[in-house]
């Protein structure tokens, strides 16, 4: 291994149900380590930690909606992410990754044990499959602190493995798990492990229901959608009755929910002549939360076209621009408490995220995947119609906190 040591700490934000064969391999250093949180009662978030949730999903979606095409991203997974890393942070490095995340007047202690309690409360007793699943692999022989790994293990239940690195087959080992804990949704995020690179840490969110009242296949057909380029012809569903209404201005849309209510779908459509960028600059977080909660039951007719779409990013420019700055500098960031020895010389390479979606008429299902980098510096007429036949922002969001798991934007079903 060279002088100046790369650790490449890729916290993979993944959404899946993680299947047993991903727990017991060979090498698994949680053999032994209990969790301490594994009897405490979970408690309902609290409405600081709520809206410092709300206000990063928004606010990193807004950077995100710059980029072009369809887009997706799992905020919340990059928060479950982030919020193992500032584990093995200190001093300026840490309060700067607290206030990207609207967290800087929430100690350390309270945010991992309410993000251990939300975790437990949105996945316990789901008829939805949902899951989020944490995990950290170490290059053989590095010795990585002692209580950095426990406390990701009390309240983030990692599963801890050490594996050899230097295996041809390790790449494999970590890709496998990211497919079986997407579902097969998403393959790989590892290409070939550098010489430098001694960790990954892996966050997984994983989301598949069915509509609580599903769409007729029956009556799905060709329409137009107003894509940026031109009108492509897709496949639309469509579903009449009494709808969970959304009304701003002049932005309409619809709350569509799922099987198991704890979940639903929104979709949000930019007033005539605007943009979905137009419409996210125009809102802040609270204004979403309020909309989402002035909803009424209307009859009408809606039309949104069957999608999927994939999506893959680098995350670290809109981290920046939050302020997390001093975390991706070689000579300045402190990850100090995620070694034993304690050394100052780890810094955020870079921060990917990859997501999936799928939409038809029987449901949805959606994952991601994030990698943090990090490196050492050596129909009738009366019925009024909500149509999204051009770009529109959806989400999938927590019923119980308003939190957008998954929100993007689409515009081009066919892509």
């Amino acid at each position: 291994m060279k002088n100046k040591l790369i650790l490449v700490l890729c916290i993979l934000l993944i959404s899946a149900i993680v299947l047993s064969s991903c727990a017991s391999p060979s090498g698994d250093l949680m053999k032994g380590i209990i969790s301490k949180n594994k009897d405490r009662v979970a408690e309902t978030m609290d409405i600081e930690l709520n809206q410092a949730i709300l206000n990063f999903t928004w606010n990193l979606f807004k950077e995100s909606s710059n980029n072009q095409g369809n887009i997706m991203i799992s905020a919340p997974s990059a928060y479950f992410a982030l919020a193992m890393t500032l584990n093995g942070a200190a001093n300026e490095t840490k309060n700067e990754m607290l206030k990207a995340l609207s967290a800087d007047n929430i100690s350390l202690e309270d945010l991992n044990t309410g993000l251990n309690d939300w975790m437990i409360l949105i996945s316990k007793n789901r008829t939805a499959k949902f899951s989020i699943t944490n995990s950290i692999w170490l290059r053989e022989g590095f010795n990585a602190n002692k209580d950095f790994l426990q406390t990701n293990a009390d309240y983030y239940s990692a599963y801890i493995r050490s594996l050899d690195f230097e295996d041809a087959s390790a790449p494999d080992t970590i890709n496998q798990w990211v497919k079986d804990a997407t579902n097969d949704t998403i393959d790989k995020i590892v290409d070939e492990i550098g010489d430098d690179l001694v960790m990954y840490l892996i966050n997984a969110i994983y989301f598949k229901g069915d509509w609580k009242e599903q769409f007729s296949a029956n009556k799905t057909r060709k329409m137009e959608f107003n894509a940026p380029d031109g009108k492509v012809e897709t496949d639309f569903m469509n579903r009449r009755g009494n709808i969970d209404y959304l009304k701003l201005n002049d932005i309409t849309g619809v709350i569509l929910p799922y099987e198991d209510e704890r979940f639903a779908f929104v979709g949000l459509l930019p007033a005539e002549g605007q943009t979905p960028k137009d419409l996210i600059n125009d809102l802040s977080a609270l204004d979403l939360t309020m909309l989402l909660k002035n909803k009424e039951i209307k009859n009408i007719e809606l039309s949104l076209p069957k999608f999927e779409s994939s999506y893959e990013d680098s995350l670290k420019n809109e981290l920046s621009n939050l302020g997390m700055d001093i975390a991706f500098e070689p000579y300045n960031a402190d990850f100090s408490l995620m070694r034993e020895d304690l050394k100052k010389d780890l810094y955020i390479g870079d921060v990917k995220q990859k997501t999936y979606i799928k939409v038809d008429e029987k449901g949805t299902e959606a994952s991601a995947v994030t990698s943090v980098e990090v490196e050492t510096t050596s129909m009738p007429v009366e019925l009024p119609k909500v149509v999204f036949d051009r770009p529109f922002v959806y989400g999938i969001i927590d019923v119980e906190t308003g939190i957008p798991l998954f929100i993007g934007i689409m515009e081009n079903p066919t892509i």
